[in-house]
């Protein structure tokens, strides 16, 4: 059962309904690479340093910053493996 509690504010029309407890918060941001690109659930990015990189544009990062476009040609997977071994680590958010 949940509670409920009646508000006296003008700005605030109707009821605010709480969960009964035991509940679990649900925390969710918007998560962006150092491109500017919306990195969505399930989407792989890459921490290198302390810079995240979308699997879109891992490429481009490491030929304007390592000089290194070997990349370009390659599978997603080959790829992961690839800027794992090298550079950083791979992570696929949840």
């Amino acid at each position: 059962m949940s509670a409920l509690l009646e508000v006296e504010n003008p700005m605030v029309l109707g009821r605010i309904e709480y969960p009964s407890p035991p509940y679990e918060p649900v925390v969710t941001f918007e998560m962006h690479d150092d491109f500017g690109s919306f990195i969505a659930c399930g989407d792989v990015y890459f921490e290198i340093g302390d810079a995240f990189i979308h699997i879109d544009n891992i490429s481009d990062y490491l030929a304007a910053g390592y000089r290194d476009d070997s990349t370009y040609n390659m599978s997603d997977s080959e790829v992961i493996a690839y800027v794992e071994e090298h550079y950083g680590f791979a992570h696929t958010k949840k």
